[in-house]
């Protein structure tokens, strides 16, 4: 029993002791739902109730793993003749619903027959439901339908089946979810979407399942985010807040001719979401994923990660394609791609992830999180995390099920993904991440640091502040991640590659290119800007440039910092030159976690005497993906079958100011042609699409060119700049050296694609250009002939002046003065 303490009623009592414990910190803040109020509508006590009752008696042992160590779950397909009241406000009518109960309402899987339902209301700005609650539903809380601009605001709902807080068909907008409380939600279904994988089951309408989704009940259900989400909190379901992709509406609206999934954000502020996403690893607290669609008219749900980006990604973009082109789909440029914005947002005692989402370009500002098995999940080629702060193990004992641990839940910070993505994390903290054993004690010793494997307070072994997906040789990573303004608080292991194929197992062409820009060097500790590369062994010296470098434990990481040379950068290339090659990767070579081999089918490697010893350099695979240092003497690709007789370069990021050199042996007196092609490109007196590079004298020319000669040796020595271009021409009309401020092209838009916040850029490689190397040297797919290889790699090696001794992929020195690749030059320091 409560009752009130003070005349405002702002403090409670309790009159006996409470039977469970409860937390109050920081860290977490209970909420206090209210469920009386003096007007009541409810359902029969004689036949509301379902007649298949849900006996709690159900395990599912298949997945006991997955959850964390106990095999108990709801008996599904159970309680599905639920027969409520309901209360419906149809077209031409308004509701103005306020200090209401409902109570036994709502009828399990019927359309339309929901404790509340604004029912193609159309624009209805005075309705709303206020101040009221809604417990013991059979089937969701509020419909909002084909409705616009209504609010719900400072509503209770408690013990709901199906999503309780629903937008139906996906064309409702102007809403506004203020200030409500979901709790303990109940899926409806044939089973839960469980385990550890991306993907999970797919799941279609039937007589028992009437909107799929609902197998993934949640407290809430955003279909279309031109809406305003402010303040609620959700506790319970498969997730907290549920986001799923529509390419179309669903429904009555499914002819409308709009994509959900692109719409425009409006404020989503404030929200929070607690004790869920214990069912699939990949679920969030908020949960932007899921695909909801019509395959061949029949409704369907894919709860997982859908690789059919196109219709099942989100895109917010400026531009109305539905609108504008007749088709709903196409392709947002870079000056009319928007992002949606979560502010103030806060995940707790979330087994799985803190917030997740598979597709979207989205800010996350203001983002905590509690005691979750991983804060953020993120796959988007431009996603902005700041301001957030990661507990990951707050050191309160939690509340599981009997046989669960929260040893079991993983607790790291943040990963890395492995190809495709931007990711920028500014301002953040993450506190007491990371595994604590005596392994991983480089940075602090601190008996109290990270986590243990308590089964109340503790994690798993594999926690960590940051980790990188490395099981892949298929998927291999770009230049997409940096940060700035990073904190450590009190964290065990700090760095980890992550192979799910186990630590014994070789290392994967994702591995061995792993990079980071770490703006500020707060991830480093070297306070300056600081490059992070692999550090695994069979790297050989690629990321290991100098005696300078930081090698790091726990990653394995190298340290490279950027201010220790003029031109230090990071570069990244996709390169192929044989079809036969590389059409199996992905098969039978170089596969995605699939055990099968990918073996080196030559090495790249920088410059100079330094790195000639055999395993100095990088090992290149049927999945040519080099992402590396630059600014220095250059790379140098050797084949073991021979050069190409052609070579083409795509997916290229570098920034300007960083030259990539390239080298590669011909034999000698090899006629080649250098073109860097546009992509979607006519030539017109305003445009040019392709360019063919001039030969020069030397390797300094090529180096400050424009980036359109080359210059080749006697010995058959071709040396090239590589550089970034706009995606649809090269020239206008004539070559010029594009850098992040140059405007053009017919959007007059910047022409290099970036991913830029707080102060940190990642390049954007574009589709479609490429740089094509072709040599006139026989006519299989190696040139034949042979090649002076002792003088090649001598004049590879050359690379310091008389005197000097390289000392770095980008320096040489003698005793007191250093000269860099640029032609600079510095005292040496010691």
């Amino acid at each position: 029993e409560i009752y009130q303490d003070s005349p405002t009623g702002a403090a409670i009592r309790v009159s006996s002791p409470l039977q469970h414990r409860h937390v109050a910190t920081g860290s977490y803040q209970a909420e206090v739902g209210l469920l009386t109020r003096t007007i009541k509508i409810q359902g029969s006590a004689a036949d509301s109730e379902p007649t298949d009752p849900d006996t709690l008696d159900c395990d599912d042992t298949s997945w006991t793993y997955m959850r964390y160590g106990d095999p108990s779950q709801p008996c599904m397909d159970r309680e599905l003749t639920g027969y409520g009241a309901h209360l419906i406000v149809r077209e031409g009518g308004k509701g103005y619903i306020e200090g209401t109960e409902f109570y036994r309402v709502g009828q399990t899987n019927v359309l339309g027959r929901y404790p509340v339902h604004f029912h193609l209301l159309n624009d209805c700005p005075d309705c709303y439901l206020k101040d009221s609650s809604i417990h013991r539903s059979y089937y969701r809380c509020i419909s909002i339908h084909a409705t616009n601009q209504a609010t719900v605001s400072e509503n209770v709902a408690y013990d709901v089946s199906g999503y309780c807080y629903y937008l139906e068909d996906g064309v409702e907008t102007g809403n506004t979810f203020s200030y409500n409380l979901a709790a303990h939600i109940h899926m409806i279904g044939p089973d839960i979407p469980s385990g550890g994988g991306q993907q999970t089951n797919i799941y279609t309408q039937s007589p028992t399942l009437t909107l799929p989704a609902d197998v993934t009940a949640s407290g809430f259900y955003i279909t279309n985010v031109n809406n305003n989400i402010i303040g609620n909190t959700a506790s319970g379901g498969w997730s907290g807040f549920a986001f799923p992709n529509l390419p179309s509406p669903v429904g009555l609206s499914k002819d409308v001719n709009i994509r959900p999934s692109s719409a425009l954000p409006l404020t989503i502020d404030g929200n929070t979401a607690h004790s869920t996403s214990w069912w699939w690893y990949h679920t969030g607290g908020f949960y932007f994923g899921g695909a909801l669609y019509y395959d061949n008219d029949v409704f369907t749900y894919n709860p997982g990660r859908s690789f059919d980006f196109n219709n099942h990604g989100r895109s917010t973009c400026a531009f109305d394609f539905c609108a504008n082109t007749g088709s709903c789909f196409g392709w947002c440029s870079a000056q009319d791609k928007l992002w949606v914005r979560l502010t103030n947002t806060k995940s707790y005692l979330n087994a799985g992830v803190g917030l997740n989402s598979w597709s979207g370009r989205m800010e996350i500002i203001g983002f905590e999180s509690h005691d979750v098995g991983l804060a953020i999940e993120a796959l988007e080629s431009g996603f902005w995390i700041d301001d957030m702060l990661a507990v990951c193990r707050s050191g309160e004992p939690l509340a599981l099920p009997p046989n669960a641990g929260i040893n079991r839940v993983q607790g790291t910070g943040f990963v890395w993904y492995d190809t495709g993505q931007a990711h920028i994390i500014t301002d953040s903290t993450f506190r007491n991440c990371g595994y604590r054993s005596n392994e991983f004690n480089q940075y602090d010793s601190s008996p109290t640091r990270g986590c243990d494997g308590n089964s109340q307070t503790g994690c798993r072994s594999d926690s960590t502040v940051f980790g990188f997906l490395t099981h892949s040789d298929q998927f291999n990573p770009e230049i997409m991640q940096g940060t700035r303004g990073i904190t450590m608080e009190n964290v065990g292991r700090r760095f980890s590659l992550e192979n799910f194929l186990g630590d014994t197992a070789p290392s994967t062409v994702s591995g061995r290119t792993q990079n980071w820009f770490d703006a500020d060097g707060s991830v480093s500790g070297f306070g300056v800007p600081t490059i992070l590369g692999s550090g695994y062994e069979d790297a050989g010296l690629w990321w290991k440039v100098d005696n300078q470098v930081f090698h790091d434990q726990q990653g394995p990481l190298a340290f490279i910092s950027q201010v220790a040379g003029p031109d230090r950068g990071l570069g990244h290339v996709h390169m192929e030159w044989d079809a036969s090659l590389h059409n199996q990767v992905g098969g039978s070579l170089c596969g995605n976690g699939s055990r099968v081999p990918c073996p080196a089918v030559g090495y790249m490697r920088h410059r100079g005497a330094q790195f000639s010893g055999s395993n100095d350099g990088l090992p290149i695979t049927a999945a040519a993906d080099v992402a590396g240092l630059v600014g220095g003497f250059g790379w140098y690709l050797e084949l073991a079958a021979g050069p190409p007789r052609e070579l083409s370069f795509s997916l290229i990021e570098v920034d300007p100011s960083t030259p990539l050199l390239f080298s590669i042996a011909y034999p000698p007196g090899t006629p080649v042609t250098v073109e860097a092609r546009a992509a979607y490109c006519s030539p017109s007196a305003q445009y040019s699409c392709v360019e063919s590079f001039t030969a020069v004298n030397s390797v300094d020319q090529v180096r400050s060119s424009l980036g359109n000669t080359y210059h080749m040796t006697s010995n058959g020595l071709l040396t090239f700049r590589i550089v970034m271009t706009p995606q649809t021409f090269v020239g206008n009309p004539d070559w010029f050296l594009a850098d992040w401020d140059t405007i053009g092209g017919w959007n007059n838009a910047p022409v290099l694609e970036r991913f830029e916040r707080g102060d940190v850029l990642l390049p954007l490689a574009t589709y479609g250009p490429e740089l094509v190397v072709t040599a006139n040297c026989g006519g299989g797919t190696y040139c034949s002939g042979s090649i002076p290889w002792n003088n090649v790699r001598a004049e590879v090696d050359s690379v310091c002046p008389s005197g000097y001794t390289q000392e770095s992929y980008d320096r040489c020195c003698n005793n007191s003065q250093c000269v860099y690749a640029d032609g600079s030059t510095g005292p040496k320091v010691v």
